[in-house]
């Protein structure tokens, strides 16, 4: 279940950590915020573990170096102005509402606007037509570092309508009027047609053209513009049969009518945009199911689908993603896409997640172990903004319960890399484990290229996701990797599973939840053979913490309740957005392990993973244990 809508204005300071005494650890710079670079804990090793081997590795030394693996799959441009304008919203509250009677500074109409306004600038930058970008007005500490190194910001806010009509003179040396670089205007009724918007957005990059609704087109007129295409009257399948050879198709964005979002990604890396409800938030009007199964076949295989539907269960949309072989990521209420994502491959920072050396784990000790995760990692949108990282990651209780986080690193590695480096970096601890969520986007793994032609070669695309997020996650440290399928008892999600651990032998376990319920797995343990010959675990969630469904004090009774043995290994899914009483997350966890005897113990995720792998593996983990110091 994804949050609907996450929006954030309030300008956070960027942190400075200044460190200059002679014995601190030394600081490096990310997107123009100076973080600090803290020496991984060193423990001794734990007794009873066997000596390290004469050709032993360290094991902070199990990690790649930044390179180009292949891992990098979304749209990348060469957007890098010298200078840049400040676009800002006059009617912000009323954006993605159309309206009839408004000016033209009003509602969906201006934001349509001010989104082609941008994705056409971006564009014809990096292009090499002009030295000026856009920057939408979006404030908070995930923007801001993404904004940091984006040129130089030209003095004095702009409006859509001001950009497209004025004409400026020159800031430092450069020509800043950007009404010259449009051909003309394409026409919406958003009154009578939402579709119309979405095919005015695949028109606005087909024909260079700004997009305006009927009620503003005579003052565009007046203004100097000329009608290029009528996209009035057509539906998003007229879009498609019309322009479907005119877009790039290594992306796609699927977002609902009566919104703007993503629509300047659209429009600045020419790809197609599609809608699944006609109408919005509502299946009443009719639904472009059949024609979005044409576009998931006509897509690059394995590509981004970037938005998301309302009014619809996630699944209606997902499930043909996932079968096509494609990954969906939650980005709907998302922001400046085509401009945090530019020249990303070349933006890549070396942060690494901590981790604990299994060697300092006391494998003697026994004891029920609960390892507590939070949800929707996945979710982009969330991520880059200041919510995931004050209200969730910082929680003080986050450490003391040694919560493990979901992370849709691969994502923000590609559309935010500033972002990325920054979350790494403020890991609450080595023992609060990141695990890398699904492989670059959301899906099913028991349906993933299982339809078209992406399931006539299905272990090359199985092998390619796999290989996509080896890469990740062994060039940033991350040992656990975290997974969804609908079955996972099922032959082609084991599939699936056993592609990550056969690309990766550095994987060290896998978590899982089921796609609904999430604990329907109820805790069963399935596990793969890497390469080495080391057998891997796949552990499914065992409960879920869910508003509606229990509370803290439940839950611990049922944890209790149904664990009467001395040793246990199990998994608890927090759900993001559910709140108890006021507590959420890690808070609500730790009011639920006061209720927990003094036998059941809170660990890392990876600490629990080692501790299920000596418990049933106990020869080859203890070989494994030799092979590193």
């Amino acid at each position: 279940m994804k949050i609907l809508k996450t929006t954030f204005f309030a300008v956070l300071a960027l942190p400075l950590l200044l460190c200059c005494e002679k014995d601190k650890p030394h600081s490096v710079f990310w997107g123009g915020v100076e973080e600090m670079e803290m020496p991984s804990e060193q423990k001794p090793d734990a007794p009873g573990i066997p000596e390290s081997a004469p050709d032993a590795v360290e094991y902070s030394s199990l990690h790649d170096q930044l390179h180009n693996a292949g891992q990098f799959f979304i749209p990348e441009s060469d957007l890098q102005p010298e200078v840049f304008w400040y676009m800002t919203y006059t009617d912000y509250p009323h954006r993605d509402e159309p309206n009839s009677n408004g000016d033209v500074n009003s509602g969906l109409q201006n934001y349509l606007l001010m989104q082609s306004v941008a994705g056409l600038v971006n564009r014809a930058c990096a292009q090499g037509k002009t030295s000026v970008g856009i920057w939408t007005e979006q404030s908070g500490t995930g923007y801001d570092m993404e904004r940091a190194d984006f040129g130089r910001q030209i003095p004095n806010h702009q409006s859509a309508v001001d950009l497209a009509t004025k004409t400026y003179g020159k800031v430092d040396g450069y020509d800043v009027t950007v009404r010259t670089l449009f051909s003309g205007y394409v026409l919406t009724d958003l009154m009578n047609n939402p579709e119309s918007a979405i095919a005015a957005t695949v028109a606005s990059h087909v024909y260079n053209a700004i997009i305006v609704d009927v009620r503003d087109e005579e003052f565009f007129i007046r203004s100097g513009y000329t009608k290029k295409y009528d996209c009035t009257r057509m539906s998003t399948r007229d879009a498609w049969d019309a322009f479907k050879d005119k877009c790039d198709n290594s992306a796609l964005v699927l977002m609902p009518v009566n919104t703007g979002e993503n629509r300047d990604f659209v429009i600045q890396n020419g790809l197609f945009l599609v809608n699944l409800n006609k109408k919005y938030n509502t299946t009443a009007g009719g639904q472009n199911l059949t024609l979005l199964e044409e576009i998931l076949e006509w897509l690059k295989p394995h590509s981004q689908v970037i938005g998301w539907e309302q009014g619809v269960g996630e699944h209606v949309f997902v499930e043909p993603i996932s079968r096509h072989g494609h990954l969906m990521l939650a980005a709907d209420w998302s922001y400046n896409m085509g401009v945090t994502s530019r020249h990303y491959s070349d933006r890549q920072g070396a942060a690494l997640a901590k981790s604990i050396n299994p060697r300092t784990i006391d494998y003697n000790a026994k004891a029920n172990y609960l390892g507590f995760f939070l949800t929707d990692g996945d979710n982009y949108q969330w991520l880059i903004t200041d919510n995931f990282v004050t209200n969730y990651y910082s929680q003080l209780s986050a450490k003391e319960v040694k919560m493990a986080f979901e992370l849709g690193g691969q994502s923000l590695t590609q559309l935010a890399p500033t972002r990325l480096q920054y979350i790494l970096s403020r890991q609450p601890s080595a023992e609060c484990t990141i695990m890398e969520t699904f492989g670059g986007g959301y899906y099913y793994a028991d349906l993933f290229s299982t339809a078209g032609k992406a399931a006539q070669d299905r272990d090359a695309g199985i092998k390619l996701l796999a290989e996509r997020t080896a890469a990740h996650m062994r060039q940033h440290g991350i040992k656990v990797l975290h997974v969804m399928a609908g079955d996972f008892t099922s032959a082609k999600a084991r599939q699936v599973l056993q592609a990550f651990v056969d690309a990766n032998d550095q994987l060290e376990g896998i978590t899982a939840v089921c796609r609904d319920p999430y604990d329907a797995a109820h805790g069963k343990v399935f596990w793969f053979t890497n390469r080495q010959g080391y057998d891997i675990p796949c552990i499914t969630a065992s409960y879920k913490m869910w508003s509606g469904f229990n509370t803290p004090e439940s839950m611990a009774k049922t944890i209790v309740k149904e664990n009467q043995t001395s040793l246990s290994f199990n998994t608890i899914a927090v759900h993001a957005w559910s709140t108890w009483n006021g507590l959420k997350a890690s808070d609500a966890v730790a009011q639920c392990t006061q209720n927990l005897p003094e036998n059941f113990k809170c660990i890392s995720m990876q600490e629990l993973i080692w501790r299920l792998r000596m418990q049933e593996r106990p020869e080859q983990t203890l070989q494994y244990l030799s092979t590193i110091k």
